[in-house]
């Protein structure tokens, strides 16, 4: 009874792990060929593509007998192998595909005109199934049948062909996996000078930034710069539009006189003189004293600076005899001197007598000296005279 019920235990096993085996509704193997070409002349190469695809499964695995397959070893007559390759296999779904590619020719007699078969070729394969978490179970070997594939001697197509096509030359495993290969590593490459060029723009950014950056100094002063020059360019077209309405006055010289003594300190480069204003004006103009320009800094509620120059004539010639100035800063440095002139006698004149043409041509200067000092005041301007600065003073060093 024992011996019966052990029997009885193993065929219910086998039974059972062959109903496993047969749950797979899909082939466990299938090949076919491709050629390069339908037709080939005596001792023309071309080639061979065999393509199988195996199940491979939780359940079953096809395991085919590959050593048969190798271009070193598969025979083809009455071709002659050349040679061959394995591409890497592919897998998919329930089925793992393997290549192999053969590079043939026929060197023969008599075959003109017909069609020359490739043998057929049997693989050997068996299915492995699982029984359990580390049990498997061995099939018995099978074999599958290769049809034989047809190729025409020096015609376009044989018997059997389907069509009058050639085939065309396709991708095979092999390039697929090239190209692959080529595509991951151009694309590790380009992530790797991108990471590259984006470390370069941000050095080069934080470089340029610690370059322009204001120093973390308090700054002592109370207006801009390029806020004063306006505010004097709009004042010397307050004194224009007045002098076109009425005619030159001592008080409208005077006007005159203190934008051009503050147009003129930037121009000998010195600082002007800022302080903030001790009062607002009831009329709203920006003029508070002789010689002093009310002008507002800051946003949205600007305070009150009183802006004024020291610049007269005579520092001008001091400014002229140091040496190291260049000629066309001379002239025009002598130009804003007369200017200077013209206006302080037009301004403190005592019989009242005002040289119209003088003035015009004066207050015609003051306008040109205060685009120049615009320009000059922009960054680019100021980075490319400091490094003449540094250049001049490099060379006298070096002289010396």
């Amino acid at each position: 009874m024992v011996r019966n019920s052990v029997w009885a235990l193993l065929f219910a096993a086998t039974v059972a792990s062959t109903a496993a085996a047969q749950t797979v509704q899909t082939d466990p193997l299938q090949c076919w060929w491709r050629t390069s070409a339908g037709a080939v002349r005596v001792g023309e190469p071309f080639t061979v593509v065999l393509t199988c695809a195996v199940l491979e499964t939780e359940d079953a695995t096809v395991i085919v007998d590959q050593t048969r397959l190798e271009p070193s070893v598969v025979q083809f007559a009455p071709y002659e192998v050349l040679g061959g390759s394995h591409g890497a296999d592919l897998r998919t779904g329930l089925r793992r595909f393997f290549q192999y590619e053969y590079r043939l020719r026929l060197i023969a007699d008599g075959m003109f005109g017909r069609d020359v078969a490739l043998p057929e070729m049997k693989l050997s394969y068996r299915v492995q199934s699982k029984v359990g978490q580390k049990t498997s179970l061995q099939g018995r070997d099978q074999t599958y049948m290769m049809p034989a594939q047809s190729m025409r001697v020096l015609s376009l197509v044989p018997a059997d062909a389907s069509d009058i096509r050639d085939t065309s030359a396709s991708d095979t495993f092999s390039d697929i996996d090239q190209r692959g290969f080529r595509a991951n590593l151009f694309t590790i490459v380009g992530g790797v000078l991108f990471v590259l060029a984006g470390l370069m723009a941000i050095l080069g950014l934080a470089r340029l930034f610690q370059r322009y950056r204001k120093p973390a100094v308090v700054s002592s002063k109370l207006i801009a710069d390029a806020t004063i020059l306006n505010g004097v360019g709009r004042e010397i077209s307050r004194v224009q539009r007045d002098r076109d309405g009425g005619g030159w006055t001592p008080d409208l010289a005077s006007r005159a006189l203190g934008a051009l003594r503050i147009v003129a300190t930037y121009a000998i480069g010195r600082p002007v003189s800022t302080m903030p204003a001790s009062r607002l004006l009831a009329d709203g103009g920006e003029t508070a004293e002789p010689g002093r320009l009310i002008l507002k800094a800051g946003w949205p509620r600007g305070k009150r600076i009183a802006v004024s120059g020291a610049v007269t004539p005579q520092t001008i010639v001091r400014t002229l005899a140091r040496p190291g100035g260049s000629a066309a800063n001379g002239a025009r440095l002598e130009t804003v001197s007369q200017a200077l002139a013209t206006l302080t006698a037009a301004t403190f004149s005592r019989d009242g007598t005002l040289d119209d043409s003088a003035l015009d041509e004066a207050l015609a200067t003051a306008k040109q000296l205060v685009r120049r000092m615009k320009f000059q005041q922009l960054w680019f301007m100021k980075r490319l005279a400091t490094r003449r600065a540094g250049t001049e003073l490099d060379n006298r060093a070096w002289s010396r």
